[in-house]
């Protein structure tokens, strides 16, 4: 099994096509062809098959993809890493991050990174968890920092915690239920949740209600991203809930604070990357510029 094959082998996995597959790598078709041909031939087994709609992974196919993928990413990194080692801080580094991270944390922690790396190349997404973390085990992300229970992680994930804040209601100013007290008056209100249920966020609303011995709110609308739910609640009647820091962040937008009497569940923000990689340099430098920022918050 040879990085080769292997480059070659998740081009053709990802494009679906050996014709795409050798546009790609610059190759001929029959050059690649015969590079999975080989491979298969070591492995033993059978990693995709042709129908009409292209290339499909079998089985094989499909468990080797991510581990292939895997291993050309860190050998992407263990060249940079050589690399930066000679005082060169350049290569690539890239990290999902929530929306909480990215109206607190990150700008300050990026202006750092950039002072010590200006040439570094960064790339920043906003992927939810799930996906997030088969990027982290994939090779994709060097890290993702954001909120994550326990169970959530797995046996092939850690995470080193940065900072920890509590949620609150937040709804427009004006709001009718602006003056409540009690959760138990905000049942029959409209509810936005950012990811779907079962997730963190979706977690920590019905852990909320859950303490406080009142069903789930029957409104609930599960928003895609944070930006429809900032916008529905500026708009609307919906209740949202946010991490202090982001509500802290977003009070220009005309938001208020439902002060509730009950205690409201905290969160914990982490870095979260995957168990056993050494990160680079560049990537290490922006995790301590992220935690050199959260300790100064």
């Amino acid at each position: 099994m040879k990085i080769a094959q292997l480059q070659v082998f998740v081009t053709v996995a990802e494009e679906k096509s050996l014709r795409a597959a050798a546009r790609c790598l610059n190759l001929t078709q029959p050059a690649v062809t015969r590079s999975v041909q080989e491979l298969e031939s070591d492995l033993g087994v059978v990693l995709m098959t042709r129908n009409v709609q292209g290339i499909e992974l079998t089985e094989y196919g499909i468990a080797l993809q991510t581990r292939a993928h895997q291993i050309l990413e860190d050998v992407r990194r263990a060249r940079e890493e050589l690399d930066q080692l000679k005082n060169n801080l350049r290569g690539k580094v890239t990290v999902s991050a929530t929306s909480t991270i990215a109206l607190s944390l990150l700008p300050k922690a990026l202006v750092q990174f950039q002072k010590d790396a200006p040439d570094a190349e960064l790339t920043l997404m906003e992927v939810k968890f799930p996906q997030a973390a088969q990027h982290l085990r994939d090779g994709s992300l060097d890290f993702v920092v954001s909120h994550v229970l326990p169970d959530m992680l797995g046996d092939d994930l850690i995470s080193m915690p940065l900072f920890s804040t509590e949620f609150v209601v937040m709804a427009r100013a004006g709001h009718p239920l602006a003056s409540a007290r009690q959760l138990a008056e905000l049942t029959d209100a409209q509810w936005l949740s950012t990811v779907p249920s079962g997730g963190f966020q979706h977690s920590v609303t019905e852990a909320m209600f859950e303490n406080a011995g009142l069903p789930l709110p029957r409104r609930m609308i599960q928003c895609s991203s944070f930006a429809i739910a900032l916008g529905l609640v500026i708009g609307t009647d919906s209740l949202v809930m946010f991490s202090r820091v982001l509500a802290d962040s977003i009070d220009c937008f005309g938001l208020q604070q439902i002060q509730l009497e009950q205690t409201q569940p905290a969160l914990e923000m982490s870095i979260i990357m995957r168990k056993g990689t050494l990160l680079t340099p560049l990537a290490q430098r922006f995790v301590e510029c992220l935690q050199a920022v959260a300790r100064q918050a």
